[in-house]
């Protein structure tokens, strides 16, 4: 189903993930959508960005939002 999707896909994953560290390399080139995304690297988080870093999160997906033009 991912590899299909062309609607923006944006990766956000944390730099001290020690489960899904380097999955988002994964996503960026399966997902159609994630190209010439702006992925990120939250810094200072662990496996649980929206309580590592959610503040940092939400800003990013607000951000996201807003730059995504409605179809």
């Amino acid at each position: 189903m991912l590899a299909r999707f062309d609607r923006p896909f944006l990766t956000a994953f944390s730099d001290g993930d020690p489960i899904t560290g380097g999955g988002d390399r994964v996503f960026q080139k399966a997902v159609p959508g994630a190209r010439g995304m702006a992925h990120t690297t939250l810094a200072g988080g662990g496996h649980f960005l929206q309580e590592d870093v959610g503040p940092e999160l939400a800003r990013v997906v607000v951000d996201l939002v807003a730059a995504t033009p409605r179809r």
